[in-house]
């Protein structure tokens, strides 16, 4: 019993005095007003910061195992330090410990949480995350980042981008010391790099750079492992932000560029930019400018993934660039309708952070919800950077073009267009009368750039083009002017001259702004596949119908017509004569779709071949016109036997003579039909649009082939749709006159009829240019 109360005493004795150490222990490191926490960690040197309640100096003791300790002070006393930790190696972890002047304000001496892992060599792997939106916001808890910060600890990565938006009001402290407590686990040993949201700058009185002295200017770049990261300022493109910011000439985006430029950082693997506003979005709304002015510049510099921040996840790619929306680090998830302009590969409406493995071989990046669970995953090779594969693209443009000069008169300046087009009716009008004509209203000389898309090689100098300038499948003809994208006849006769009214009122600044395309090598394959893949049934199928009845395919509709007519009124021989006709023009379209459109690209890839092409097929357009009419005439007169259209009498006697007289004329019908409706199909090829080229270029794809022959085959089905309908009226017997009789006699289901059909059309019409935009 004697011994039993001096052990009491004793274990009493211990347990206070633990108590006490661990209190002590507890009050020490929440005496940080904020931190501490790493920044700007490269290969030698990095920054311990952390934040007092008070002024007091500080020292950062540096722990390596094998040179010892060393010391680093902070001075004089001050409420905010950002000790520079220096003499360090590449690719390897020190401990740290912070102690401050009063000896109470520390970091538990020997912790291995507080760490420094200095970033490693070029091609070395590292893991980095990436979040954005960590404050509250309308969910009034921190539950939500916290869980994610567990997340991210335990993925130990080297960095930490945040994407913005970090406190829900910038100018209250207390909300940055909250952050800092919350994000603690993982600032403590990750280096952060932050870009401003607008919560961030609370309309001017923020905080940010007493945390963050790179917000000051906002726009920084850093390199890590040979890949290069951007931090953009755009804390609020669609409101206070000044739109200057944004524009092509502004500071930051002409540092942009020149920083993009640069041969280190195309020649490094990979290229990330990060920054709050969305370039792209599905489900919300961005602005025009960044779509406008800094989608192509991220496409032109070869940027690898753009990451921005709204409340959701999203993934999407544009013109060769991977564009990724992390938003659910802790505020209220925001699930807008889907915008049909800007589909994402991938999306999801959870509290997530986005963890990026980098290797010299690929950045495999995975969405990860607050529970762990994966919601999506891309890995992303390297690029090569070739500068002579750019300098082929240019030669390639160069050989294809075609220069014509249209004079705006004395003393115009000149101003370059490129025009891509087949040798469609309105684009000989375009080139022969109507830029003329602007052109000298406008005081512009137009230097036309023409390519012809008949020719191998230019529908994929369309695909570059239309990357350069931010905008693919505008109709054809298309002209790229500027900054801008023309695509068909509306567009070029409405914006066109505005173009040109621009220029002539400050010739050296809109050339100074203008872009000119073929400048960089660009995935032309990778962009035909991706309009291959948008296409829908509904969407070839509207296209096909619409192509069928444009003006330049009602040539077809007339030879046909006419063809009929000097047939006779035989119904057995009109049905025979015209279905003839209509499916030599499928079977001819078709064939063009699966092997015929390489040869007539390569017949077309010398001008002097194009040239005698064309010169045939228009004079025999023009034969085939003058015996259609003589024919017809004939035909009005009673003398259907004396019609041209028929085989040679050579060709004739060779059939069987068992084969009834009958029987031959229907076959020299027939024959003449078929050769007559190949003929005209080919001629009308100008009639396809902006549908029928991914379709035909998929085909020699072994992945797309099946795809597209069932796509080829439903545009033609629906091209022909108008053919079939006129030779159906004409084996009802329906002609003009009984035509007008009908409509005389039922107005209004005539009228209702048209009401209907027009509409279709108009939805189809519709339809389709959403497609194309």
């Amino acid at each position: 019993m004697k011994h039993i109360v001096p052990t009491i005493c004793l274990l009493l004795l211990g347990g206070s005095t633990a108590v006490a150490v661990g209190e002590k222990t507890a009050a020490t490191a929440g005496r940080f007003a904020a931190g501490p926490y790493l920044l700007d960690v490269t290969t030698d040197a990095a920054t311990v910061a952390f934040h007092l309640p008070t002024a007091m100096t500080a020292t950062v003791k540096l722990h390596d195992d094998s040179a010892g300790a060393r010391s680093f002070a902070a001075e004089p006393a001050s409420k905010r330090h950002f000790v520079r930790i220096t003499g360090l190696e590449a690719g390897k972890v020190y401990r740290y410990q912070v102690i401050c002047g009063d000896d109470l304000t520390q970091t538990p001496p020997g912790d291995e949480r507080y760490q420094i892992r200095t970033a490693g060599r070029s091609g070395d792997s590292f893991t980095f995350a990436v979040y954005g939106d960590c404050r509250p916001g309308d969910t009034g808890t921190q539950r939500h980042h916290r869980d994610v910060v567990e997340q991210i600890v335990a993925g130990e990565p080297s960095m930490c981008l945040i994407l913005g938006d970090l406190v829900d009001d910038g100018g209250d402290r207390s909300h940055w010391n909250e952050f800092f407590t919350v994000q603690g686990p993982v600032a403590r040993r990750a280096a952060l790099y932050t870009v401003l949201g607008d919560n961030d700058r609370a309309g001017g009185r923020g905080l940010y750079r007493d945390y963050f002295p790179k917000l000051d200017r906002g726009y920084y770049h850093f390199e890590r492992s040979g890949v290069h990261f951007f931090a953009m300022q755009a804390w609020d493109s669609r409101g206070a932000q000044p739109r200057d910011q944004f524009a092509a000439d502004s500071p930051q985006i002409r540092w942009l560029r020149e920083e993009l430029a640069r041969d280190e950082v195309q020649r490094a693997p990979f290229r990330v930019v990060f920054m709050h506003d969305p370039v792209y979005i599905c489900r919300g709304r961005s602005a025009d400018v960044m779509r406008n002015v800094w989608a192509p510049i991220f496409a032109k510099h070869r940027v690898d993934l753009v990451f921005s921040s709204w409340h959701m996840y999203e993934r999407s790619h544009h013109d060769g660039v991977h564009y990724v929306l992390s938003g659910g680090a802790g505020a209220e998830l925001v699930w807008n309708k889907r915008n049909t302009a800007f589909p994402a590969q991938a999306e999801a409406r959870r509290h997530h952070f986005c963890r990026v493995d980098a290797s010299a071989g690929a950045l495999t990046l995975r969405a990860i919800a607050d529970d762990g669970t994966v919601l999506d995953r891309i890995a992303l090779p390297p690029r090569s950077f070739d500068p002579r594969a750019e300098e082929r693209l240019r030669r390639t443009a160069r050989r294809l073009r075609r220069e014509i000069i249209l004079d705006g008169g004395r003393q115009s300046r000149e101003l370059p267009i490129y025009l891509f087009s087949y040798d469609c009716g309105y684009c000989r009008k375009l080139l022969g009368r109507l830029l003329p004509n602007w052109a000298r209203q406008h005081g512009v000389t137009l230097r036309v750039i023409y390519y012809d898309l008949a020719r191998r090689g230019t529908y994929d100098l369309l695909m570059a083009a239309g990357a350069d300038f931010a905008r693919q499948d505008a109709g054809v003809p298309t002209i790229f002017v500027g900054r801008t994208v023309l695509g068909g006849q509306r567009e070029i006769e409405d914006g066109l001259r505005a173009q040109l009214l621009a220029f002539s009122r400050s010739p050296r600044a809109y050339l100074d702004e203008r872009i000119v395309p073929f400048q960089q090598i660009r995935d032309t394959k990778t962009m035909r596949e991706s309009a291959f893949e948008t296409l829908t049934v509904l969407i070839v199928l509207s296209a096909g119908l619409l192509d069928g009845v444009n003006p330049c395919a009602f040539t077809t509709i007339i030879f046909l017509v006419s063809y009929l007519a000097v047939i006779g009124s035989d119904r057995r021989k009109i049905l025979a004569t015209g279905g003839i006709f209509t499916a030599a023009v499928f079977l001819t379209y078709m064939a063009i779709g699966v092997f015929l459109f390489e040869i007539a690209s390569w017949m077309m890839a010398t001008y002097s071949v194009a040239l005698i092409v064309q010169v045939l097929m228009l004079a025999a357009l023009l034969v085939l016109s003058v015996l259609s009419f003589v024919d017809f005439t004939r035909c009005r007169r009673g003398k259907p036997e004396d019609m041209t259209l028929q085989l040679p009498a050579l060709l004739k006697d060779g059939i069987r003579v068992r084969i009834r007289h009958f029987a031959k004329r229907r076959a020299a019908a027939g024959a003449a039909a078929f050769v007559l409706g190949v003929v005209i199909a080919g001629l009308e090829l100008g009639c396809t649009g902006q549908v029928y080229l991914p379709i035909v270029t998929m085909i020699a794809e072994p992945r797309h082939r099946a795809v597209a022959f069932l796509y080829l085959l439903l545009y033609n089905i629906a091209f022909i749709l108008p053919l079939a309908a006129v030779f159906l009226l004409a084996v009802l017997g329906v002609t003009s006159q009984r035509m007008v009789e009908f409509f005389r006699r039922h107005v209004a289901w005539v009228k209702l009829g048209l009401t209907v059909l027009f509409a279709l059309m108009a939805v189809a019409v519709v339809h389709n240019i959403g497609w194309m935009q």
